[in-house]
């Protein structure tokens, strides 16, 4: 399974990592105020390269000139995919932009160790995903340690299970992902049937994958408090206007 080949390439980057890390100047950005105080709708733009499912996305690796747009395009947060062998990112990436990126910043990889966290909040993210069905029993002991750092914990579920665990496990933002990770496949009817679990215990929700057209976000906005958005942002040849299309539609 392809997960599993994802999991042990991370748990391999985990081991390989330093004791320690230089500390970080960043004063942390809060990801849900950016989802719930934007007046349009609230978009994290995701910087993706590759993916399992598509392959390459983009032989372009115009980073600056990506983010550039998308910022421009009015996203309110930005989804950093570091995760190397599978989706072509890179954790440079996050120091790189930093300092000229005025909005927060989502780590997105595969966590698997604590020690991941600490790197997370030395490359200057304000955010990092922790995924329900990697972490299993582990999820809620990841979700404090996430916090403990200063970091704000985006927890992915994919099921209703999921979604009643994460309503436990203290967090506050909690993703939809309408890809099934044991599959690829998509479906978007995955946040319609879970987001009224999260809404109820007042969690801040965002839908993820599979998000093409501005007609999408419209069929999902009143279960969603966020989107996260990246195979069509960057497949796109102009990122701006795709971003747009979704911030205002």
């Amino acid at each position: 399974m392809i997960l599993d080949d994802i999991v042990a390439s991370s748990q391999r980057r985990a081991a390989a990592l330093p004791e320690s890390f230089p500390s970080s100047s960043h004063a942390p950005i809060s990801l849900r105020k950016a989802i719930t105080q934007t007046r349009n709708n609230a978009v994290i733009a995701e910087l993706k390269f590759a993916s399992p499912s598509r392959g390459v996305i983009t032989q372009e690796k115009k980073t600056e000139a990506a983010i550039t747009d998308m910022i421009q395009g009015g996203c309110c947060a930005l989804s950093i995919l570091t995760e190397p062998d599978y989706f072509l990112g890179s954790p440079d990436t996050i120091p790189a932009i930093r300092e000229s990126v005025p909005i927060p910043i989502l780590r997105k990889d595969f966590i698997v160790d604590e020690h991941q966290l600490d790197e997370t909040r030395s490359l200057g993210a304000d955010a990092v995903l922790l995924i329900s069905s990697v972490l299993g029993d582990e999820t809620e002991h990841f979700v404090k340690e996430t916090q403990r750092r200063g970091l704000e914990p985006l927890l992915e579920v994919h099921t209703r299970k999921e979604a009643r665990q994460a309503v436990d496990s203290g967090v506050e933002l909690v993703g939809i992902n309408n890809r099934d990770l044991k599959t690829f496949r998509t479906d978007l009817s995955t946040t319609k049937n879970i987001a009224p679990i999260l809404r109820q215990a007042g969690l801040t929700v965002i839908s993820a994958s599979g998000m093409i057209w501005p007609c999408d976000i419209r069929s999902l906005h009143q279960y969603a408090d966020g989107f996260l958005i990246g195979s069509s942002i960057m497949s796109s040849g102009n990122p701006r206007k795709r971003v747009e299309g979704f911030v205002y539609a």
